[in-house]
């Protein structure tokens, strides 16, 4: 029953990062400014999260760690879609999905778990990954941008690690961080000029199923199976993001970036895949 119940887990947040992957594409699509864009998606996000939680009759908790959690998502997701709007798709998110680095580097700062041999030839080896992918010199990146995709992973890590907290509940973090984003961005929406249909459908989809069912089923997901696991399977949308912005965008990236994206995305995957074995 429990491997079932981690195997279910596991497919919802497959099909979250299935979701999140469709952000990248409608970021570039929607003319609005990044906080705008957030702030946008996150009302619709914020009325989906809110009913999944009625309907599955969760109980919201508000606590200090609770909101702690919830200024992390906020941050997360204004990080997120600036630096789409900065760089390159594929520079943003293979920097926003060092995430389980991070959780590697804050779970021996906040809960004392000294690092294995793996863990710390890992980081060394995204940390060069990180390098060749912030340096890359094509068309469209931006160093400030990646910057802030990076931040956007540490960010990423603590809303991944929500519900190691005691009294924590990421259910609740993350729907009080959906509300904060927009409590922030609103007032500067009304600045933008381009109400289109087109724009105001991208930025619906975007909340909707990006965002709303995204953090939804990633935030169930993690609950019934462990956070290096769970970044494991979620690791198909730096992979999807991308190909999507490609095809439907005409955005493409250099090799170093490439290459970069590569040596992040495998090391994090062959040691997801080892410490599973373990």
């Amino acid at each position: 029953m429990k491997r079932k119940e981690e195997n279910r887990g596991l497919l919802y947040v497959l099909l979250g990062a299935i979701a999140f992957s469709l952000g990248g594409l409608f970021v570039k699509l929607i003319p609005w400014a990044p906080i705008c864009t957030n702030a946008g998606r996150c009302i619709f996000s914020s009325l989906m999260i809110y009913f999944y939680i009625r309907f599955s009759g969760h109980q919201i908790k508000v606590n200090k760690t609770v909101i702690t959690g919830a200024v992390f998502v906020a941050a997360m997701l204004v990080c997120y879609v600036a630096s789409m709007k900065m760089t390159t798709a594929a520079n943003a998110i293979v920097l926003e999905y060092t995430a389980p680095i991070f959780i590697i580097i804050f779970e021996a700062l906040l809960f004392h778990k000294k690092p294995s041999k793996l863990d710390l030839i890992v980081c060394v080896i995204v940390f060069i990954g990180i390098l060749i992918v912030v340096n890359d010199g094509s068309k469209g990146g931006s160093m400030i941008g990646n910057m802030v995709a990076l931040l956007s992973g540490v960010f990423y890590a603590f809303t991944i690690m929500l519900n190691d907290f005691e009294a924590g509940d990421s259910l609740s973090s993350v729907l009080f961080g959906h509300m904060l984003t927009v409590l922030i961005g609103l007032p500067f929406i009304f600045k933008e000029t381009d109400f289109s249909m087109n724009t105001l459908l991208l930025v619906a989809a975007l909340g909707i199923f990006q965002a709303g069912a995204g953090y939804t089923l990633l935030t169930v997901g993690l609950k019934k199976c462990s956070a290096l696991s769970g970044s494991l399977v979620a690791s198909i949308e730096p992979v999807l993001n991308p190909i999507l912005v490609a095809l439907f965008y005409g955005e493409y990236v250099g090799m170093k970036a490439i290459i970069g994206a590569i040596i992040v995305i495998g090391s994090i995957a062959v040691y997801n895949i080892i410490r599973m074995k373990r």
